[in-house]
C-alpha cells in the first residue's frame, strides 16, 4: 500500500517522456503522486541524497543514462530505492536486461497509465523490500560462516600455542636445574662440563621451539579470515614468547661467563 503523498523522482532528458508522465500522474484524484525531475545522473544523486524520494524512474532518453551504467551507478553508492526503467516502442530486450542489471521492473511509456504506473510502483517497491531482506539475511549467514570458521581457526591457534608452551617447558626446567647444580658442583669440573652440555641442548631445543611460536603467528595473521583480529590471544601470549625469547638472551650469556669461567677466563 502506497503512502498518501508519494514522490517519484524521475531521471530523464527527454522531454516527451517527462510530459507522458506528468499527464500521467494528473489523470487521476487516486494517491496524490508529486514528481521531481532531474535531466542527468549528478542531478539525480544529489535529490536522492537530500531524502524523500519514493521511487526512482529511469528514462531511456539518452546514452548518459544508459540503465545498466545508471544502476551500477546506484549500486556503487549503496543507493537501494527501487528503480522502474521506461521503454520505448519494441524496447522489452533493453527492459529485461535493465532487469538482469539490477532494477526492479520495467514498463513501456507508450502503454503507461495511472493504473499501470501504480502497479509498477507497488511491485517494484515489494521487490526491491524482499532483495534487500535476502541480501541482510545473506550478509548474516556469511557473517555467521566466517564467525564460525574463526572460531575453530583459533581454537585450532590456542591448542597450538599450548602445545609449544608445554613443549618448552620441558627443556627450561632442565635448563634451570642445570644451573642449580652448576651451583653445587661448582668444584668439580666434569660435572661442570656436562651441566653444560645439557645447557646448551637445552638452549638448542628452546630456540627452535620460540621459533615454531614465532611460525604460528606468521600463520595466523596470514590466513585468519575476514581481515577479523584475534587480539585478545595475541596480549597474553606475545609478551610470554618475547619474555621466552629474553630469557633465553639471558641463558645463554650466563652460559658463556659460565663457561669462560670454568676455562680459567673473566668476563
Amino acid at each position: 500500500m502506497m503512502k498518501s503523498k508519494f514522490k517519484i523522482l524521475l531521471i530523464n532528458s527527454n522531454y516527451s517522456y517527462t510530459n507522458n508522465i506528468e499527464n500521467v500522474l494528473s489523470d487521476s484524484d487516486k494517491t496524490p503522486m508529486t514528481l521531481e525531475i532531474a535531466e542527468n545522473l549528478p542531478k539525480g544523486l544529489d535529490s536522492i541524497l537530500k531524502g524523500g524520494i519514493e521511487v526512482i524512474l529511469l528514462g531511456q532518453s539518452s546514452p548518459e543514462l544508459y540503465a545498466p551504467d545508471v544502476l551500477k551507478a546506484l549500486h556503487e553508492r549503496s543507493i537501494t530505492l527501487p528503480v522502474i526503467v521506461l521503454t520505448g516502442p519494441d524496447s522489452e530486450d533493453y527492459g529485461i536486461r535493465a532487469i538482469r542489471e539490477g532494477a526492479h521492473d520495467y514498463l513501456s511509456i507508450d502503454a503507461m497509465d495511472r493504473d499501470s504506473l501504480s502497479r509498477s510502483i507497488r511491485y517494484a517497491m515489494e521487490r526491491c523490500k524482499v532483495l534487500e531482506e535476502l541480501r541482510i539475511a545473506n550478509m548474516k549467514i556469511m557473517e555467521q560462516r566466517i564467525s564460525a570458521i574463526e572460531e575453530e581457526r583459533l581454537k585450532g591457534l590456542m591448542e597450538e600455542y599450548g602445545s609449544a608452551a608445554h613443549e618448552l617447558n620441558q627443556p627450561l626446567t632442565v635448563l634451570l636445574g642445570s644451573v642449580y647444580l652448576m651451583k653445587l658442583d661448582k668444584d668439580n669440573q666434569e660435572k661442570i662440563s656436562r651441566h653444560m652440555e645439557r645447557i646448551e641442548d637445552s638452549g638448542k631445543r628452546m630456540s627452535g621451539i620460540v621459533k615454531k611460536i614465532q611460525a604460528i603467528r606468521h600463520e595466523k595473521n596470514k590466513y585468519c579470515l575476514g581481515g577479523a583480529s584475534l587480539m585478545n590471544p595475541d596480549q597474553k601470549l606475545i609478551p610470554n614468547i618475547k619474555a621466552a625469547e629474553n630469557d633465553f638472551k639471558n641463558l645463554n650469556n650466563l652460559f658463556r661467563i659460565v663457561q669462560a669461567r670454568c676455562n680459567g677466563n673473566a668476563i
